[in-house]
């Protein structure tokens, strides 16, 4: 990504619509609107009904114009805002005009990457960015909004700067003391880093919850041939996904779908009948199953006899169904969820046990959960360093110059966070993952 030229692209998807917005940010931003719009005035943060001119003085197009003066815009530079019919056309039509006039096409995220150079956010928040365009509840997008406002990052801030006035206290007394620390700077200082140590520990256990709605959740639903597997994901999407046989083997493929539960979304996944078999497509079938399911979050475990063994599956999260319930009179283990697909029993049951081996739980309002795993692994590391720095003040002799570098440690760990010091190839990988845009 280059900064300081030009850009240009389409903030609005691609398609036939009543309206189609595209932004241009850069220092020509100005002067490319009163190009196409022969108008020598422009007025900040008033939308004007202008019409559009191509370089040959042709008309493309009649919209509305807004001109956000640096620094007060998304980007921090000069930026225009068009909002014209959303024919395709007509929009390619003005960006190529734009284009002509010395801007250049923007990269995936380019906006939102000279919003966070310019210093209108850090790279949390820009995080937040990316995962509120791909939210698919009004939970997500609720925590996503939070994280944008920046909340999260007030949080973060926060300990960051108690970790420098700690290193900064520290550092004074390797200063003016060659002795041992003073017991009673040791005494708040210890207490200071618990306090940190505490708060660094409930910011991490958020990112379970965090990146299940940002992310959502993969439920893989395994077992033998025919105990109703498919059955089972048609009654829990409520539609026939899946093609239902009595025949053993008639599921080959993988076949998903989504499910809201209380704003996570859990994509299910209907997979072939764990079997040996000669069959080469039945046989891929199987393996293509036992690939999914070692890439699920959680497992449904499905069989229809209350005596056959269950089908454990080591670590991982899992949940044992027994189908065909209403057909069977002997006593199953009450580890084992009971449906009926043919009845509709039990499927509240099931998302119920599912929700709670997941640890769905409501959302407090207060607090902004961790979303993506970098996030939860800089503020993991910065765990790491204060955990060491708390195991120096228990040694006999604080050796200051050790602790110092633990807890700075920490405070660049936080950096990395916020984008203060982060390569640069995490940085494009991040606003790679935005729209053109954006």
């Amino acid at each position: 990504m280059i900064s300081g030229d030009t850009i240009v692209a389409a903030a609005t998807p691609l398609g036939f619509s009543g309206v189609a917005v595209i932004r241009v940010s850069g220092p020509l931003a100005f002067k490319i609107s009163r190009k196409i719009t022969h108008q020598n005035k422009t007025n900040d943060r008033v939308a004007t009904l202008r019409t559009l001119f191509n370089l040959d003085g042709e008309k493309l197009d009649q919209g509305i114009l807004t001109c956000f003066a640096s620094p007060a815009s998304y980007t921090g530079e000069d930026t225009l805002e068009v909002s014209s019919h959303g024919n395709p056309t007509i929009i390619d039509n003005i960006i190529s005009t734009v284009c002509l006039l010395g801007a250049r096409l923007a990269e995936p995220g380019e906006f939102t990457y000279r919003a966070f150079i310019n210093g209108k956010m850090d790279l949390v928040q820009a995080e937040g960015v990316a995962s509120l365009i791909r939210s698919k509840t009004l939970e997500g997008v609720r925590e996503q909004q939070k994280i944008i406002e920046g909340q999260l990052s007030a949080e973060i801030n926060k300990i960051r700067k108690t970790l420098i006035d700690l290193v900064s206290t520290l550092e004074y007394q390797m200063d003016i003391s060659e002795e041992d620390l003073n017991m009673g700077v040791q005494i708040s200082a210890q207490k200071v880093l618990k306090g940190l140590q505490k708060k660094a520990l409930e910011m991490s256990k958020t990112f379970r919850m965090g990146k299940m709605l940002n992310l959502g959740v993969t439920v893989v639903i395994t077992g033998p041939p025919n105990v109703g597997k498919s059955s089972l994901l048609n009654s829990l999407c409520g539609d026939n996904k899946a093609i239902v046989s009595p025949l053993p083997g008639t599921t080959r493929d993988v076949i998903s779908a989504e499910l809201i539960l209380e704003g996570v979304p859990l994509v299910f996944f209907d997979t072939a009948g764990i079997r040996k078999t000669k069959n080469r497509v039945e046989k891929e079938g199987v393996s293509r199953a036992l690939i999914q399911r070692k890439q699920a979050d959680i497992i449904i475990s499905v069989s229809d006899n209350p005596l056959e063994e269950i089908d454990h599956v080591g670590d991982q999260l899992c949940v044992f169904v027994l189908n065909k319930a209403d057909l069977h009179s002997e006593p199953a283990p009450k580890t084992v969820i009971h449906i009926s697909c043919k009845n509709k029993t039990g499927i509240k049951e099931l998302l119920l046990e599912i929700k709670n081996k997941l640890q769905i739980h409501p959302i407090s309002s207060d607090a902004s959960l961790l979303s993506t795993p970098r996030q939860q692994l800089s503020i993991k590391l910065c765990a790491e360093h204060l955990d060491r720095a708390d195991e120096l003040f228990t040694e006999t002799g604080v050796e200051l110059e050790l602790l110092s570098l633990e807890l700075r440690g920490g405070v660049e760990a936080l950096d990395v966070l916020l984008g203060k010091t982060t390569p640069d190839d995490i940085i494009n990988n991040i606003f790679n993952s935005l729209c053109v845009g954006k």
